[in-house]
């Protein structure tokens, strides 16, 4: 073999190695893209990702209702949240939280500063929805906390929605 056919073979070798190890060859990826591993961390894009998949199962779940409030992120050994007094009308409010990852989570709910406890409930971070509905008899707060145990790869996503209202 000549040294122009060898330095050809070599150049040949390194373009097949660098397109193997950047996705280069895959025609439905940009030219350098690769495909992403699985991490044990979490970093934050990902944290996002997830807090963002957990608030879809929810949209789906509730089309059309009234959001109060709510919110989304990563998993974390506590979470929690207060929606302020909801309006007058509001008679009641469907609390509803999601997760994924599969942890562990216990809730309790307490309206006007005082707990209910028919809310109280543990649940497995397994897409499924969690949902209870809390009377607002008189305008005040309503908070939930939660404990986290297990794995805490994953999201959640809670909202608080009118489910009746007084009739004018």
């Amino acid at each position: 073999m000549t040294r122009t056919g060898a330095r050809r073979n070599a150049a040949a070798l390194c373009l097949v190695a660098a397109a193997a190890l950047t996705g280069a060859c895959d025609p439905s990826e940009p030219a350098g893209s690769s495909s992403p591993t699985p991490r044990t961390s979490q970093s934050s894009s990902s944290a996002v990702s997830d807090g963002k998949a957990a608030q879809a199962i929810l949209d789906q779940a509730f089309v059309g209702r009234q959001e109060l409030g709510s919110g989304s992120g990563a998993l974390q050994s506590q979470l929690g949240n207060t929606l302020p007094a909801p309006d007058k009308n509001v008679l009641s409010v469907t609390f509803a939280f999601t997760c994924t990852g599969n942890g562990k989570v216990s809730f309790k709910l307490a309206v006007n500063g005082k707990n209910v406890s028919s809310a109280a409930h543990a649940s497995t971070c397994d897409r499924s929805v969690f949902q209870q509905s809390v009377e607002v008899p008189d305008s005040g707060p309503i908070t939930f906390e939660a404990d986290v145990t297990g794995s805490e790869n994953g999201g959640f996503a809670y909202a608080y929605y009118t489910e009746k209202k007084q009739v004018p």
